[in-house]
């Protein structure tokens, strides 16, 4: 397996990842995942969520 480079869908920042894990739109955070489904950010409360 070969580690290749991808950008973030929502932020653009670079994620590294196994070519046979590489999808058309990836996200380096939950939150990136969220705020590109939503087309907005979060508030803090909804963040706190997600470390339960």
């Amino acid at each position: 397996m070969k580690l290749v480079e991808t950008k973030c869908a929502a932020c653009g920042s670079p994620i590294y990842v196994y070519e046979d894990f590489v999808r058309e739109e990836m996200y380096c955070t939950l939150h990136c995942m969220e705020s590109a489904s939503s087309g907005e950010f979060f508030g803090k409360k909804n963040v706190e969520l997600y470390a339960l």
